[in-house]
Order: structure tokens, then C-alpha cells, then sequence
């Protein structure tokens, strides 16, 4: 049974987290199996090119050359199967480790083929999928070349490891660019603190503020004053006129 690298497989193996890598070799497996395989076109493909051991669709299915069990020589026949998988609970299973799946096998999905098979040649040649001449690329082109080193240089990894590489990288960036704005050796700006309850406030502060108040207080004796001179006033004019009268 060939075991692939992120989809349900062997019974006993835990689920892998590969967030946010979207595997999509697996993931279109998992549609192919809600229906027919003629329904799926590229799944014809996809084992025409593994019959042929083509190393590039080989490492779609393990980076990891030795879980691939015809790593050494491409397989004569192959088959596919449909089954349907359930998480276990706790108390299934015998004695020894529970596996982490159960599975239930529900029909062929794909009849058994090899190369040169009548089938095969059939809905290889329905689907358009036969060989083709492969277009000829200039010698001189950069970017063939470029992607060509970039995928040797990424060949050992597998995806989720290398996106999470990539998302470390740029967080560093930023973190470095957002260390570099600050110039250096500068202090933090200062924060203006009020006065706790109980300390006395700043000298200065308490210089104006007594300033202030003594300013307001001399004012408000004045007024009064003038209110009672006013009033006096007034009461010794009235005596005055009452004493004319008289």
C-alpha cells in the first residue's frame, strides 16, 4: 500500500499538522473520492505517471524516498481502493497502542492497470492525456532556471516546513526594521506622571498654584471690601438725611 504524506493512511499513524500548508495532491483525492474516477480526470494521470516512475509525482506522494515503498523500481500494477475513515475512541481497540484510525474498505475505485494496458491506454487517450512533445524552452531563459534551483534547493523539506520558514524569515524582518527606526541610544520618551496621593506636587507646579490661589483670595477680599464700604456708605448717607429732616 503506498502511504501518502498527509491524507489518512495507515491506521496507526497520528494525523499530521500542516497548517497552513494546503496539501494539494491529497486534498483532490479527497474530492475524487465523492464520486467516479472519470469524474477526475487528472487521478488517470497521476497513476499513468507513477506506473512510469517519474521522480517529480513520486515526490508529490513522500519526500521521503525510503516511505515510498518502489523508490528502486516503479510498480507493475496498480489499483485504487475506497475506504472510509473514523477517528477511534479510547476504549477501542485490542491490548497495545489504540490506532488512530478505523477504516472500512467500500469499493474499487480505480480498476488494477499497468503500462500498455487496453483500459488505460482507453481513458488516457479519452481524456487527451496521452504523451505529448514538451515544449522547447530557450536555452538562455532565467526563470526556468531560477525555479529549477529554488525547487533542488527546497527538495529535502517537506511544505509545511518551508512556509513556516518563510513566515519566521519575514517576522524577523520586521522585527529587525521595526529595531532599526529607533534611533540609538536614545531614551524612551518620558511619560508625564501626575502626583500621587500624599506626595507633595513639583516645586514649580507648587510655586504657580500658590501663586494662584493667593492672587484668587486677594481679589475676593477686595470685592468684599468694596461691598462693605459700599454698604457703609450707604447707611451713613441715610443717617445724614434723617438728621436734616429733624
Amino acid at each position: 500500500e503506498i502511504e501518502f504524506m498527509y491524507k489518512p493512511g495507515n491506521v496507526s499513524r497520528a494525523p499530521p499538522v500542516v497548517t497552513p500548508h494546503q496539501p494539494r495532491l491529497d486534498w483532490q483525492m479527497w474530492f475524487a473520492a465523492l464520486g467516479h474516477h472519470s469524474s477526475s480526470p487528472w487521478f488517470t494521470a497521476f497513476v499513468y505517471r507513477l506506473l512510469q516512475g517519474k521522480e517529480d509525482v513520486i515526490r508529490l506522494v513522500q519526500v521521503d524516498e525510503s516511505q515510498y515503498p518502489f523508490s528502486a523500481q516503479p510498480p507493475v500494477y496498480i489499483r485504487a481502493h475506497l475506504y472510509k475513515y473514523w477517528f477511534t475512541g479510547s476504549a477501542e481497540g485490542s491490548e497495545g497502542p489504540v490506532p488512530w484510525w478505523r477504516r472500512q474498505r467500500v469499493q474499487e475505485f480505480f480498476p488494477t492497470v499497468s503500462l500498455g494496458d487496453p483500459a488505460l491506454e482507453s481513458l488516457l487517450g479519452q481524456h487527451g492525456l496521452k504523451d505529448k512533445t514538451p515544449l522547447k524552452r530557450p536555452a538562455d531563459a532565467i526563470l526556468p532556471r531560477l525555479l529549477q534551483a529554488l525547487r533542488q534547493l527546497v527538495r529535502p523539506f517537506s511544505g509545511p516546513a518551508v512556509l513556516w520558514a518563510l513566515y519566521l524569515v519575514a517576522a524577523t524582518i520586521c522585527l529587525l526594521r521595526a529595531m532599526g527606526r529607533r534611533p540609538r541610544g536614545a531614551a524612551p520618551p518620558a511619560r508625564h506622571k501626575g502626583p500621587r496621593r500624599g506626595e507633595p506636587a513639583e516645586r514649580g507646579g507648587g510655586e504657580r498654584n500658590g501663586q494662584v490661589r493667593k492672587k484668587d483670595a486677594k481679589e475676593a477680599e477686595e470685592k468684599g471690601e468694596g461691598r462693605v464700604r459700599g454698604a457703609t456708605d450707604g447707611h451713613s448717607d441715610s443717617l445724614r438725611g434723617a438728621k436734616k429732616k429733624k
